[in-house]
């Protein structure tokens, strides 16, 4: 039998610095980049992905076609492994994903590229995860919106500077439709313009944390290519080509659609939702139909949901759960977050209470500023301990409470969007 002890997280906000949310449960990873004598044949640093099942992914970009693998070790262990040969070609934008197998958890690993002429890469070095189903401490950082235009990404240093387990993107990790829009030219200019500005937006800072703290990425409206973008969005098919070959491979649901996903860190489940490729369109009546993920991947939610027996449940979404949020910018009725989808957002919660989990915790981006919001709650919902910037709640008086927790963008220096309501802070539709 489980022993279900106390949890608590903390949330921290500035409005003078850029706002990360950071959910603590212990810092593990440390980086130690080396170096190595050729890196020409390489265009960016590599992209460590998810560590799952004894392996992970590992995203590499090059100049020209040709084979390469990886080659890696545990520190400390001189027994060399190597992935499989992988080649090059045009037709993935000089893109491939190897995979390294037969790691173990809570290990450091240093690995670099070998080419075929016998040259190799620096040397990147990377944590794994601690070992899923026990009990673990880990941490993580979350935000979203990164656009080429605020250049270079020095916020990424500061990232670093946390050491955390892995890196949650929410979206907008691009702008397609932003300094340069890439829907305005003929059908053909649309992926090769997207891997430009891949390429221009994923800076050094970028890159440096990228070669070694884990990127957990799903898009948003801007770089699934436009502003509240839907299911109706015509270039959904080279977006997602453009995001495969820019972020290592993920542990998709289904193959040939949506780019939700489902991974475990210790002994917490994490789903990965995608937002938009299902969407309905959010000027459209909020009554049963409209959908913000689409049935199949709304019934892989719930029953993941259902069956995890993980301690916490925690929900990437590209966009807020809560009523703050809602971009309307484009012109048209609605909202762009799940506040245009309030039908759908209502079933998921009385799933939640009709079925008794406990622990989902929503990470969102696109909100555009720090906030924390309690929804399908029952008082009394008290705290333990509260202060100016954090509060902490036993997840043992929590029963089926969800938590929404939206960040910052990346790109700005400070935290933009309307303050708070203080007379909503009492209201579980608002703020907290």
């Amino acid at each position: 039998m489980k022993t279900l002890f106390i949890k608590q997280f903390y949330f921290y906000f500035s409005l003078w610095t850029l706002v990360l949310i950071i959910m603590t449960f212990k810092t593990l990873i440390s980086s130690n980049k080396t170096n190595s004598s050729n890196a020409n044949a390489i265009l960016r640093s590599p992209v460590v992905g998810i560590i799952q099942g004894n392996q992970v992914p590992v995203l590499i970009k090059g100049t020209q076609t040709g084979l390469l693998r990886i080659e890696y070790h545990e520190v400390g262990d001189t027994t060399i492994s190597y992935s499989e040969w992988g080649r090059l070609s045009y037709a993935d934008d000089l893109s491939i994903s190897l995979i390294l197998t037969g790691l173990e958890y809570d290990k450091t690993y240093q690995y670099r590229i070998e080419f075929s002429d016998n040259t190799f890469s620096p040397l990147y070095q990377f944590n794994s995860f601690p070992a899923p189903s026990n009990s673990g401490e880990f941490s993580f950082v979350f935000s979203a919106c990164l656009r080429d235009n605020y250049t270079p990404h020095d916020i990424f240093d500061y990232i670093k500077s946390l050491s955390p387990t892995f890196i949650a993107l929410l979206g907008d990790n691009i702008y397609a439709d932003k300094d340069g829009d890439i829907n305005t030219g003929p059908a053909h200019s649309v992926l090769p313009a997207l891997r430009s500005k891949y390429t221009r937006n994923f800076d050094e800072h970028f890159q440096e944390i990228g070669s070694s703290f884990p990127i957990i990425a799903i898009w948003d409206d801007h770089d699934y290519g436009q502003d509240n973008s839907d299911s109706t969005y015509v270039y959904n098919s080279e977006a997602k080509k453009a995001f495969k070959e820019n972020f290592p491979i993920y542990p998709f649901a289904v193959e040939n659609a949506g780019i939700y996903y489902r991974f475990s860190v210790a002994d917490v489940d994490f789903f990965v939702l995608d937002t938009r490729w299902y969407r309905s369109p959010m000027q459209e009546d909020d009554v049963e139909g409209k959908t913000m993920l689409g049935n199949e991947q709304l019934a892989w939610l719930l029953d993941g949901l259902k069956q995890s027996t993980s301690v916490f449940k925690i929900i990437f979404s590209s966009v807020s759960l809560n009523d703050y949020g809602g971009d309307t910018s484009s012109g048209r009725d609605g909202f762009d977050s799940w506040m245009g989808y309030k039908f759908e957002r209502d079933s998921i919660m009385s799933y939640i209470e009709e079925n008794n989990i406990q622990g989902v915790l929503v990470f969102s981006g696109d909100q555009h500023y720090p906030s924390a919001h309690i929804l399908n709650w029952k008082p009394p919902l008290t705290y333990i301990s509260k202060t100016d910037s954090s509060i902490t709640y036993s997840l043992q008086e929590l029963g089926t409470a969800v938590f929404d927790l939206s960040a910052s963008p990346l790109h700005y220096t400070r935290a933009t969007g309307h303050s708070l309501i203080t007379e909503n802070q009492d209201n579980p539709l608002f703020s907290y």
